[in-house]
């Protein structure tokens, strides 16, 4: 890749974080103050009695490893990649695409609680005992936290075009797969809840972002 074409990937990626960013820093305080409040109340104020799952070979394949969770808190750094959207019509199909996610995470917690399978002995690392501080892990199905790091990928596929969007292509969905065999690692959830998550995740992008200006569908290879 020529040096030119990397500084004008960079270029357009700092016109694209510099816009709009005032409706950016309040819808995304908004959206994710209203996520906390939902996840919280109903993971605390379930429908049903929380129950749990007979872990399947798949999970006890994954050894419990606390040290994972540094990989399963990253996507706290993807998350951001909703201020890859350029204009006012992506950023409003962002927040549609994210309520939506929510609103079908959260009635599933709702009618079907379940408990991830965490160790009943906490190791001390300090990474580990911070999340299941604020994280009951009784909202395990389907997994939110693979919906969410599915949606933030494929939105900036969605959303950006040329190298970047090819650079994305790359290394987003690995950076998914990382951060959904940290969440067996941690044992935050079941193998089971993660297909159901990331598919809830790409589903609220692609209904929130169809026909979206600026979202550049993927080449179509000839006839």
């Amino acid at each position: 890749m020529a040096r030119a074409e990397i500084r004008a990937g960079v270029a357009r990626l700092a016109r694209r974080l510099r816009s709009h960013w005032r409706t950016k820093l309040w819808l995304g305080a908004a959206l994710a103050a209203l996520f906390c409040a939902g996840f919280f109340a109903v993971e605390r104020h379930p429908l049903r009695p929380v129950t749990t799952l007979s872990p399947t070979w798949l999970d006890r394949a994954v050894p419990f490893s606390p040290h994972w969770v540094w990989v399963y808190q990253s996507i706290y750094l993807l998350l951001p990649l909703g201020w890859l959207c350029e204009t006012a019509d992506q950023i409003r199909r962002y927040a549609r695409g994210f309520l939506l996610l929510a609103a079908v995470g959260f009635a599933c917690f709702l009618c079907w609680p379940i408990a991830g399978p965490r160790p009943p002995q906490l190791p001390a690392d300090p990474m580990y005992r911070l999340l299941v501080s604020y994280d009951s892990s009784a909202n395990c199905f389907p997994s939110l936290h693979m919906a969410l790091a599915a949606y933030a990928a494929a939105t900036a596929v969605a959303v950006t075009t040329g190298p970047s969007r090819r650079l994305f292509s790359i290394v987003l969905p690995a950076w998914v797969a990382l951060i959904a065999y940290s969440t067996l690692a941690t044992k935050q959830h079941y193998w089971i809840d993660l297909p159901p998550g990331i598919l809830l995740g790409w589903l609220a992008q692609r209904l929130a972002f169809t026909h979206a200006a600026g979202a550049v569908p993927a080449a179509q290879p000839p006839p």
